[in-house]
């Protein structure tokens, strides 16, 4: 299987479109490329040339006359005149797709015009050329096909084990061999096979670069991530968004700095803030009890935050929830920049914003985030612990930021992690959009089939509206790739329905709450396991499934209580601490995270005067068969009675 470069030409006149595309076909065979195929498209009406670009995500490179006739009025009514109405139609073309280049043709005389009145083209050819000498053209775009398509690091690594030198180095198993030569460990070797062997190198070899410097392949390898994401700089981390997100705050925060910080975020960011000794500001939890989901801050409590606390240093928020909820974050980043507050986005579920209009209005690169991390490995083509460090802060302090990232960083990473996050890249810009739409193409049909359904249904915006009443006030979306499914009408408990869809039709499910299912589209979905999801609703739904019938429903209290600081976070978590059943731990200062699933929001953090009301919290969870992370056997951690003292 080829990649295919589609050359789409944009030319009215007939006669004219006719010589260019006659002329790249010629000479098409004259490059001899077998490793790619490449055809020529043509379009002689704007709506069908934007419609052609919508639809086929092959299309790598646009050809587009300047002097087309003015029938581009619809795009920006009002203005008359072929620049500004060209100008307007590249503009929607990289509204739809900003990784697609666009070649202009037109009069040299006015060709330097022409770049004023755009910035959305890749290069400008002199339109008689296209037909004396269209080699120069079809050579620009394969040049520029080629370095969209390469890989920087994959490439060297793959070159280098295919090569097969002699290893005098670590890693011990020396290409397997350990593993190959043993009765005891070969069926190891036999079940990954030769190349995941010979393929685990030592960061002896130099040529590849070290991940720590950021050398060679490896800082090749990050600048092509940086250019595809349009970022100032990209890091690659090869053990997970976690420690991303810790590198990020150490670099940022100090002691007793303030860090303006969602409750709702990830664990490592609350570790995060340990680490570095900051103040945390906690913003108000909004849950949903019904469904067990929570949405982000509203604009009115952030900007409440901003406005009592210009004096932090920081704003931390999750820019895609677990469900999928979005914050509108070009309010947020524009209200914090104001005061001088950066802001830092955890992205982790959400790393393919940038490549599809739909979601690219709540991108936190979009947005002018300072700092995004992604999870390469959650919803884009990674491997696990594979994740990106985005970085677009003017006052980036580089050399501190690479301090605390060799604290971080293994002297000896897995080289297969850091290729794939370099193939990770090549697929958003060659293909991500062409994936993206029809993924959601998918999901609208899944939708319009469940809509029939009697008892299960797929939750959308017009839901969370109802849920939150942030939620159109504050133009939040919704992610529909995140497919929540609400379970609640059904008369079986969300255990028995996880083990029907486990162990009977053989559907691993993300996470599940005591009244709805999400189910996870990534970039590696496919048709096929979209109709095995709807075939097993459509059993549950009908009541065709063998299951134990319960009238129980659990739900969650209405409220999370409060945070009340009484001393700095770090100073609780690394005090002398003991454990104490919970039940008992009124008026006492937690040294941990205790953190019920779900909803998965820390009831508890480091430092926190534990009031009475966390305790009832608690007790109204204990019989519903949750996850309490932080405590251990019925026990919490605390401070030691004479440091129990609230500030």
């Amino acid at each position: 299987m080829r990649p295919l470069l589609k050359i789409l030409v944009i030319e009215d006149d007939a006669i004219l479109l006719e010589q260019i595309t006659e002329n790249i076909n010629r000479i098409i065979v004259n490059f001899e490329r077998a490793d790619v195929e490449i055809t020529v498209m043509e379009a002689a009406t704007v709506s069908s040339a934007l419609e052609m670009v919508r639809a086929d995500g092959d299309i790598q490179a646009i050809v587009f006359s300047w002097d087309v006739s003015a029938q581009w009025k619809e795009l920006q009514p009002g203005k008359k005149g072929k620049v500004d109405n060209n100008a307007a139609v590249l503009d929607t073309i990289k509204d739809i797709r900003p990784e697609l280049p666009i070649y202009v043709l037109g009069d040299a005389e006015r060709g330097l015009d022409i770049v004023n009145d755009t910035r959305a083209m890749e290069s400008f050819f002199y339109r008689n050329d296209i037909i004396t000498d269209p080699e120069s053209i079809l050579g620009y775009i394969i040049n520029d096909f080629d370095d969209r398509n390469d890989t920087p690091f994959w490439t060297a690594y793959r070159k280098y084990v295919v090569e097969a030198n002699d290893s005098w180095h670590t890693p011990g198993h020396s290409g397997g061999a350990s593993f190959r030569n043993s009765p005891y460990i070969n069926d190891f070797y036999q079940f990954f096979g030769r190349n995941v062997f010979v393929s685990d190198l030592s960061v002896s070899v130099d040529s590849l670069g070290s991940l720590s410097d950021s050398t060679h392949a490896i800082k090749r390898a990050q600048e092509a991530v940086a250019y595809t994401f349009e970022v100032h700089k990209t890091f690659f981390v090869t053990n997970g968004s976690s420690t991303s997100n810790k590198i990020v705050l150490q670099t940022l925060l100090r002691r007793g700095d303030k860090v303006i910080v969602d409750r709702n975020c990830h664990k490592s960011v609350h570790y995060g803030i340990v680490q570095s000794a900051a103040l945390p500001v906690y913003l108000t939890s909004e849950l949903n009890p019904q469904y067990g989901i929570f949405a982000p801050p509203s604009l009115e409590n952030i900007t409440r935050a901003i406005e009592e606390n210009p004096d932090a240093r920081l704003l931390v928020l999750t820019g895609c929830t677990y469900d999928g909820l979005l914050i509108d974050l070009k309010q947020v980043v524009d209200k914090a920049h104001e005061k001088g507050i950066k802001v830092f986005i955890d992205e982790a579920w959400f790393a393919y914003a940038s490549f599809h209009p739909l979601f690219r209005p709540y991108s936190a690169i979009a947005a002018g985030a300072d700092y995004i991390t992604h999870s390469a490995h959650k919803v884009v083509s990674a491997f696990s612990q594979a994740s990106y460090i985005h970085i677009n802060d003017p006052d980036f302090n580089a050399d501190f930021f690479k301090e605390i990232y060799n604290i971080y960083v293994s002297t000896s990473p897995k080289y297969q992690l850091i290729a794939s996050l370099d193939v990770c890249r090549k697929q958003l810009e060659m293909e991500g959009y062409k994936i993206l739409d029809g993924l959601l193409k998918n999901v609208a049909d899944l939708k319009q089939q469940v809509s029939r359904f009697n008892r299960i249904r797929i939750l959308g915006p017009e839901d969370f509206s109802g849920m939150f009443e942030h939620f159109k006030a504050d133009n939040m979306g919704h992610d529909p790739l995140k497919i929540l499914i609400d379970v609640s009408a059904l008369e079986y408990s969300n255990h028995e329905i996880h083990r029907y869809l486990m162990d009977e039709v053989g559907l691993e499910i993300e996470k599940f709450t005591h009244s709805t299912l999400l189910v996870l589209l990534t970039l590696g979905g496919q048709r096929s396991k979209i109709v095995r999801l709807y075939n097993a609703l459509k059993k549950l739904d009908e009541g065709k499934a063998s299951l134990v019938r319960t009238r129980q429903k659990n739900k969650l209290p209405q409220n999370m209580p409060p945070i009340e600081l009484a001393c700095l976070p770090a100073e609780a978590f690394f005090g002398e601490r003991e454990a104490i059943p919970w039940q008992e731990a009124e008026g006492r200062i937690a040294t941990g995270l205790v953190t019920p699933y779900p909803p998965g929001i820390p009831l508890l953090v480091p430092g926190q005067y534990i009031r009475g009301e966390h305790i009832a919290y608690l007790k109204a969870l204990s019989s519903q068969k949750l996850t309490i992370q932080g405590s251990f056997d019925g026990d919490i951690y605390v401070l030691v009675e004479e440091e129990a003292k609230p500030a």
